[in-house]
Parts: C-alpha cells; sequence; structure tokens
C-alpha cells in the first residue's frame, strides 16, 4: 500500500478497491463464488463505514456540546 500522500480520496478509494478485486478475480474464477465473496467484501465494509459513521457524529456532537458549553459560561 502506498502512502504518498495527498491523494484524493477517490484515488485512495480506487486503489484498494482495484487491488482488492484484481485479488478476488485470480483466487476466485468461478463467477458464483466471485460474486459471493464480492458480496461479502462489500457487507463488511459498508457495515465498517456505518459504525465509523456514527461513532464520528456521536463525538462530533459530544464535541459541539462541550464547545457550546465553554462558550457560554465565558
Amino acid at each position: 500500500m502506498d502512502y504518498n500522500y495527498p491523494k484524493s480520496h477517490k484515488e485512495r478509494i480506487d486503489e484498494v478497491h482495484n487491488s482488492a478485486m484484481e485479488l478476488i478475480e485470480q483466487k476466485f474464477p468461478n463467477m458464483d463464488e466471485h460474486e459471493e465473496v464480492t458480496k461479502k467484501v462489500y457487507n463488511y465494509a459498508g457495515t465498517c463505514e456505518d459504525v465509523y459513521m456514527e461513532i464520528g457524529l456521536q463525538c462530533g456532537f459530544i464535541l459541539a456540546v462541550q464547545l457550546l458549553g465553554n462558550t457560554q459560561t465565558k
């Protein structure tokens, strides 16, 4: 994996997506197996994305409340 930034978010995602898809295609030439594995990978990635988004939103909300509280007491 190349960590030479700045790459756009899209470039970074496309790079790892293409790498993963190449590996899946090599390991699972049967299209039914390929689709099954790909669906599971996308489901996993989507779930991780959802969980981290929820955590980020919760942290952002807590930070906003703390900042608002600090500005009102001064």
